[in-house]
């Protein structure tokens, strides 16, 4: 049976076999062989078994597959030995089933072979396909010391634990070394975590190759030097022959399987007569596949503590949110109120309350801060504390507004802005007057007529809050009688998107407000159902808030 090995990218050292008369590559799950690049077609590839002859060819994919490096443009025999290459990934085609080179639990290659004279530049890489065939090959001794080594890390949950734990583990296991590094990358940057030397008057024990360290994660490689001071191929004249490092052994540090690595170990020594072996580059790199994991694992848990303080903090700002808002609508003879916020996340940036003022009077408000999330929820609870400030010490509605929005200027924030609209009933002469600063005007219901009306002109709007510093505000005064109902919206509502990215707009809001019996609690379920059947599921983008009132007698 013939076999495919996979020698570069995904699945790298990972051999599968051709049954059957024909298999697929691609990245659709039903595909024989997976490969999960984004790339790669969905159907991809196809190898075909024609009598006892095996044929590669592409299924109209748009990048294409190769075979030695060249292009198919048709089916394309394959020969024992052939090399596949699919968007980066590369496999070898053998049609005996039996690769006939290096053992099954690593593959090498030889750079440069030691001289006569014994200054040998890097002498062997290695790169192993599982952790486990390394730990088989190591003697019995060490194969104890490697499983108490994975049996320690992997009780280590925190990374500023576990890296200096790695090291220590290192001088264990390798007792030739003079220095041990763990050396990773962050922003681009290479930056040594962690340094241990045995030799205390070693004033320059953090100098590593950066050469090296970038071949070793680029390739994913481990790599030996018996005499690292006179390897010309690296050019470490300043960064390894001043330091006097005779030996050297670099592993990638690599959390799973076809991973990019993310960090070296690295050892080495300035005794010429202990210098690294190719045993010892087995050995670290199965300290290196232990620790790249664990490393991984203690990284994970601390996104997942991390998250869970997250989570924490937002579930209590948004218990701290929910305090500024009103715990329940009032309750009157003459008037019936409903109302109902959703946040787009954790917490939002609308606003709404009801501020029993003196004479029998009530402001109801409702406000959108720009923006959501956490910022717009802290400003938002400023909005809700200057308002009731700003109303109680000013009986006149227009001034009120215009004095919370000196309160906006003041804080300084010149990338806020709140659109708000205040309504101030009276409800013992059954009169709204109504000031808009930036926010969509009210709809009116009128019983009588059963039309409906806006609650201020375009005229009458003016500009948000925090925009425009020193201005005035317009009042509209209007009536309602009997049967008469308002309704308050933030732009959640009437910018709400379906599956199509169509708003919902003033006619879904007057067709969900039309669709039944006109009184408040009503009409302001009806609007909060529409916008959840016009979404569809889709995840909310803004912050929604829905508040009617209305006279019932």
């Amino acid at each position: 049976m013939a076999v495919l090995e996979f020698v570069k990218g995904a699945n790298q050292g990972v051999q599968q076999e051709i049954e059957g008369d024909r298999i697929v590559f691609g990245r659709n799950a039903d595909c024989q062989v997976v490969l999960a690049a984004p790339a790669v077609s969905r159907e991809h590839a196809m190898i075909r078994k024609i009598g006892s002859s095996y044929y590669i060819e592409d299924m109209g994919s748009r990048n294409g597959t190769e075979v030695n490096n060249v292009k198919i443009k048709a089916r394309t025999p394959l020969k024992d030995g052939n090399q596949i290459t699919i968007c980066g990934i590369s496999m070898v085609f053998y049609e005996a089933g039996v690769k006939p080179t290096l053992p099954e639990h690593m593959t090498a290659s030889v750079l440069e072979e030691v001289d006569d004279d014994d200054s040998s530049t890097v002498e062997a890489t290695i790169q192993p396909s599982s952790s486990k065939h390394i730990l088989e090959a190591q003697p019995a001794e060490r194969l104890a010391m490697l499983l108490e080594v994975g049996t320690e890390l992997a009780q280590t949950l925190r990374t500023e634990d576990l890296l200096p734990k790695i090291v220590d583990k290192l001088f264990q296991v390798f007792r030739q070394a003079d220095r041990a590094f763990i050396i990773m990358e962050e922003d681009a940057k290479l930056f040594a975590k962690v340094v241990r030397t045995r030799r205390p008057d070693d004033d320059d024990k953090t100098r590593f190759s950066r050469k090296i360290v970038n071949r070793c994660m680029e390739t994913g490689q481990a790599i030996l030097s018996e005499d690292a001071s006179s390897d010309q191929q690296f050019d470490m004249s300043q960064s390894i022959a001043d330091c006097k490092i005779r030996s050297m052994v670099v592993a990638p540090l690599v959390g799973r399987a076809g991973e990019a690595a993310i960090g070296v170990i690295q050892l080495d020594t300035q005794d010429r007569f202990k210098k690294f072996t190719q045993e010892d580059l087995r050995l670290l790199m199965a300290v290196a596949t232990q620790a790249g994991v664990a490393i991984q694992n203690a990284r994970m848990h601390e996104s997942l503590i991390s998250r869970a303080e997250l989570e924490r903090d937002l579930e209590l700002a948004q218990r701290v949110q929910k305090s500024f808002l009103p715990k329940k609508v009032p309750h009157t003879a003459s008037y019936e109120f409903f109302a109902q916020y959703e946040s787009a996340q954790e917490v939002g940036g609308d606003y709404y309350d009801f501020i029993p003022l003196s004479d029998n009077r009530l402001g109801v408000m409702i406000g959108d801060v720009a923006g959501k999330g956490v910022a717009a929820a802290l400003l938002m609870a400023k909005v809700s504390s200057d308002t009731r400030f700003c109303t109680l010490t000013e009986p006149d509605l227009p001034a009120a507004i215009a004095k919370l929005n000196e309160h906006m200027q003041e804080a300084g924030l010149l990338d806020r802005f709140v659109t708000f609209c205040a309504c101030l009933l009276d409800l013992n002469k059954h009169t709204m007057r109504v000031v808009s600063a930036g926010h969509m005007p009210p709809i009116i219901y009128r019983a009588a007529t059963r039309t409906f009306e806006d609650g201020c002109t375009n005229d009458q709007t003016g500009f948000p809050l925090g925009v425009v510093d020193g201005i005035s505000y317009e009042c509209n005064t209007l009536s309602l009688l009997p049967g008469d109902c308002v309704v308050l919206f933030t732009d959640g509502v009437s910018e709400s998107k379906n599956r199509e990215e169509k708003d919902l707009g003033n006619d879904g809001i007057l067709a969900a407000i039309k669709a039944g019996p006109m009184n408040p609690k009503d009409m302001g379920q009806r609007l909060v159902e529409s916008v959840h059947g016009h979404a569809a599921g889709r995840k909310p983008h803004d912050d929604m808030t829905v508040v009617t009132f209305g006279r019932v007698t």
